[in-house]
């Protein structure tokens, strides 16, 4: 897929404002995840009251799970390089990609692994971004693979990444 340069600021854009949005949505889901657990234990089991609560409890633990792996992926931005498992890494994209981009239907996985000495956030991109790139493609197939190989990191559909 590509963009305009209009598109692309806008994605620019929107990413600077993700940090302070994912905050802003954080604290409100505490106090939504706490006061469901506390009402639940108020609420007797078996009832549509219950089943309701229960409900959005596990819906707000949920949604907490998404933005607490995109705050953690956010931080990981501003590691310094150190010495990784690109195979690691890769099982970490797949596992944030699966997180907050369900492709219902397609597997994702990783295969292989190199050692590499390289900032986690900046890895971990590239990665994430060749998983994206080819759930985007039409004709991937039911399996997304991301196959590390030497020094080079190919996903099924064509991408490709030399570290």
């Amino acid at each position: 897929m590509s963009y305009d340069a209009d598109e692309t600021r806008a994605l620019a854009t929107l990413g600077r404002l993700t940090r302070g949005a994912l905050h802003e949505i954080s604290n409100p889901l505490v106090a939504l995840v706490g006061s469901a657990e506390l009402a639940l234990g108020d609420a007797e089991p078996g009832t549509k009251l219950h089943d309701r609560l229960s409900l959005a409890h596990r819906t707000s633990i949920e949604i907490v799970d998404i933005v607490r792996a995109l705050q953690a992926f956010l931080r990981l931005q501003a590691e310094p390089p150190r010495e990784l498992s690109v195979g690691a890494e890769a099982a970490l994209a797949v596992a944030l990609v699966d997180r907050v981009l369900p492709a219902h239907g397609v597997q994702l996985s990783a295969l292989g692994d190199v050692t590499v000495v390289a900032a986690p956030g900046e890895l971990r991109r590239r990665l994430v971004e060749l998983l994206v790139t080819a759930l985007d493609d039409p004709e991937r197939g039911a399996t997304v693979e991301l196959v590390i190989e030497g020094d080079v990191v190919t996903v099924t559909g064509g991408g490709r990444l030399r570290l």
